[in-house]
């Protein structure tokens, strides 16, 4: 019976894979293209990875599994909730098909590690390692590896140095992990995320861009280790009968000016706010029309929705297009800001859109979106040179006929549905 991998490289844009295997970086993988499907996939709408995790693993649209981000208000409050794995409305499909021996590793979102028949790992945001493995008791052996859920982001983005040291060594001890569950499991189905791949596209895309970076050397020497992953997994652990999948979640772009989304909205008298930090969204005042969540998640504050909700049903419609001409006309030095406006029924349904933002708002290339409460200036350097797009990737090993027309994050498990991988 065959078995299925899926390998996951958190935040790369199809175009750079192309590119790093058409340059030679990533001989595995270019060996790989010439026996299955590549092509870019369509990720979540935002591009974050909470949401496009949550669909990989569930193959369901946000408005069916529950999550719009990695932060969500508590419904009738203003206090944020951290997305959990426990409030998945959907299960994973290691839930779903629970006779398959499981192998997952440093998937993203999926925390706490709950019962599985087999091993789970959950990846970021995990801020505890000991709730972060089932069973409990294989922590002892991930501690005796030197197992790390993430770099140290902190110290990564200020020391360039740091930052390779510590996405070398963390890739380097999943494998570790990796290697001793495949020699003392039997299993059916492994699932291995790399999420360091995003963290250095975020720090240092600029360095990717121009050649005569410093760091440019060392950013194609880590997609070399990848790829090194790649083969070794494909080389020592699988047979060419064995179901194959590589993905990304979204991909990433260059970055120039940061636009502060709640700043913009207190600008222009959307969002009024008590002169108060230390409550967070508790300082939104009575009067306020509109809030928003990471990236660029606009939430009506609707009266009943909201302890000090002022909007009125009959003033939704309104409201909406006011705020979709005040995202397209937003300009910076004469470019758009703004790709796109969603609104909430363009992109998701299910059981749980009540819970949706009313909009979603994609930048622009060259724009990224946050959305602190209390900053001063709508505009700003960014801070990171790297920014999340829509542009995801797949591949699939013996994938034609397979893989759909213009695929999505939602669609992975139906394609390993498609391959037997599931049955």
């Amino acid at each position: 019976m065959s078995r299925t991998v899926i390998i996951g490289i958190d935040g790369v844009p199809y175009s750079l894979m192309k590119d790093l295997s058409d340059r030679g970086v990533m001989p595995n993988f270019k060996e790989l293209i010439k026996e299955g499907v590549f092509t870019r996939m369509r990720s979540s709408i935002p591009e974050i990875s909470s949401v496009s995790w949550s669909s990989i693993i569930t193959g369901k649209n946000p408005g069916e599994h529950g999550v719009y981000g990695f932060r969500d208000i508590i419904k009738g409050t203003y206090v944020v909730s951290f997305h959990d794995f426990r409030k998945l409305k959907a299960p994973a499909f290691w839930h779903v098909y629970n006779s398959k021996k499981y192998i997952l590793i440093n998937i993203p979102s999926t925390y706490p590690a709950q019962k599985v028949n087999g091993i789970h790992i959950s990846g970021f945001v995990s801020p505890d390692l000991a709730k972060a493995v089932y069973p409990p008791s294989f922590l002892k052996i991930l501690k005796k590896m030197d197992y790390r859920i993430d770099i140290d982001a902190d110290r990564s983005r200020r020391y360039k140095n740091v930052l390779f040291r510590e996405l070398f060594s963390t890739l380097d001890a999943r494998m570790k992990v990796f290697k001793y569950l495949n020699e003392r499991l039997d299993w059916d189905f492994a699932m291995f995320v790399i999420t360091g791949s995003d963290r250095l596209e975020h720090f240092l895309w600029d360095a990717y861009l121009d050649e005569n970076n410093e760091w440019h050397s060392p950013f194609l020497e880590f997609f070399k280790f990848v790829d090194d992953v790649i083969g070794y997994i494909v080389n020592n652990v699988m047979n060419e009968n064995d179901n194959l999948l590589i993905i990304s979640d979204h991909g990433m772009e260059f970055s120039k000016f940061e636009i502060n989304v709640n700043a913009l909205l207190v600008k222009e008298g959307y969002l009024v706010l008590k002169d108060d930090r230390r409550r967070g969204y508790n300082s939104i005042k009575y009067g306020s029309k509109a809030f928003a969540l990471e990236p660029c998640r606009i939430y009506l504050n609707r009266e009943g929705k909201y302890p000090r909700g002022c909007v009125k049903e009959n003033e939704v419609d309104g409201l909406i297009d006011e705020l979709v001409n005040l995202f397209y006309d937003l300009r910076v030095d004469g470019k758009r800001v703004v790709s796109k406006v969603y609104r909430k029924e363009e992109i998701y349904h299910g059981t749980y859109v009540d819970h949706a933002p009313d909009l979603v708002v994609v930048p622009a290339e060259g724009f990224s979106f946050n959305a602190r409460l209390f900053k001063e200036n709508v505009i700003e350097k960014s801070s990171l040179p790297g920014k999340h797009n829509e542009e995801a990737f797949l591949y699939v090993r013996n994938g034609e006929g397979v893989v759909p027309n213009d695929p999505s994050v939602e669609d992975v498990i139906s394609i390993v549905h498609e391959l037997g991988g599931l049955s």
